[in-house]
């Protein structure tokens, strides 16, 4: 079993929107999810909680019925498919980015829409960091862009949880964990406006003064989930 923190803090926002989701699911597996809930949409605590809870229950109820891949594949769609309902019902747009790392056995499964971030650390360098679905992003692809142009776009998602299409699959990437890996999964709350890697290494009492002293100057949600192999 793995050794895992988790935290999230409101900042100088009036309510916290994203939601955090760890849990081991059998003796090999575990499941852990960070959601934000869509600046400028209604509801957005309710979006990130609702599609955690579903991916969540998907995946339990389904464990052992699909390889992993398919599994994570299949419990997004369902997150989806709620959130659609569930928009319905309030007749309100609404919608989260989010990201979850499936560890089975010694494999870790990355997943993500938005730009929720996922990382792992081996030795303190950077392995895997998840490439944001952001309209910056894709404008990067395609010219230079201006810092302006960043300031004006650098909040906006292309991919999310909001009941539509996704379009695009979500990307999963699967990679073999080795002993005292360090996983991170953290909201955007938290990685424009702190050196993430900055955290590596630390104990949780340290790890957790840090994000607590933090909370009075964040401008938005920020919430972490750190996993030691």
């Amino acid at each position: 079993m793995s050794d895992v923190y988790s935290f999230s803090a409101k900042g100088k926002r009036g309510n916290n929107e994203d939601f955090i989701f760890t849990q081991q699911l059998s003796p090999d597996c575990s499941l852990h999810l960070v959601a934000d809930g869509m600046g400028g949409y209604s509801y957005g605590e309710l979006a990130s909680s609702l599609a955690c809870v579903s991916i969540a229950e998907y995946m339990i109820s389904s464990i052992g019925k699909a390889n992993a891949q398919q599994l994570i594949a299949q419990s997004v769609d369902f997150a989806n498919i709620n959130i659609k309902a569930k928009r319905k019902q309030l007749a309100t747009k609404m919608g989260t980015t989010i990201a979850g790392i499936f560890i089975e056995g010694s494999m870790a499964y990355f997943f993500w829409l938005g730009d929720v971030r996922i990382y792992l650390f081996r030795n303190s360098e950077i392995i895997f960091q998840s490439e944001d679905h952001s309209f910056i992003n894709e404008m990067k692809w395609k010219e230079v862009i201006s810092t302006k142009e960043i300031e004006r776009y650098g909040n906006i998602v292309t991919q999310s949880l909001s009941g539509n299409s996704l379009g695009k699959e979500c990307p999963i990437v699967e990679l073999p964990l080795w002993p005292d890996d360090e996983l991170l999964i953290c909201s955007d709350g938290l990685w424009r406006n702190f050196h993430v890697p900055s955290l590596v290494g630390l104990t949780k009492d340290s790890m957790n003064d840090q994000l607590i002293t933090f909370e009075n100057s964040m401008e938005d949600n920020y919430s972490v989930i750190r996993i030691l192999t």
